[in-house]
């Protein structure tokens, strides 16, 4: 496998866990609150993984690897701005839906870079 591949996978794991969060949210249940942090952590780690992957690859890395770059770190500024600012503690279940769409926007750009898809 290549980094981008396992960088997908990664990034699959964390959405997992920010599927469960908004499960979590939808139906009312109360969540340790360590989950939040290390969804967030593990975003950035990924975040940083990509835009390390995009650098080894340096001339062969394919132009929506960077476009997915974009994307998820978009994602990942809104979701911080979002729930750990703006709506610490009381998170409103349509914008931790934007916030996954738009993190699924560029998990899918990622999955195209790195399977060719």
């Amino acid at each position: 496998m290549t980094l981008l591949q396992w960088v997908f996978v990664l990034f699959a794991a964390v959405a997992g866990g920010g599927i469960s969060l908004t499960l979590m949210l939808a139906l009312r249940l109360r969540h340790p609150p360590w989950f939040d942090t290390a969804h967030g952590l593990l975003g950035l780690a990924a975040l940083a993984a990509v835009f390390c992957a995009n650098l080894c690859g340096a001339a062969t890395t394919p132009a929506l690897a960077w476009w997915a770059l974009g994307v998820l770190l978009a994602a990942l500024s809104g979701g911080l701005i979002l729930f750990r600012f703006l709506f610490r503690g009381r998170a409103p279940l349509p914008l931790a839906v934007l916030h996954g769409s738009l993190a699924l926007a560029g998990i899918y750009l990622l999955y195209r870079a790195a399977f060719g898809g």
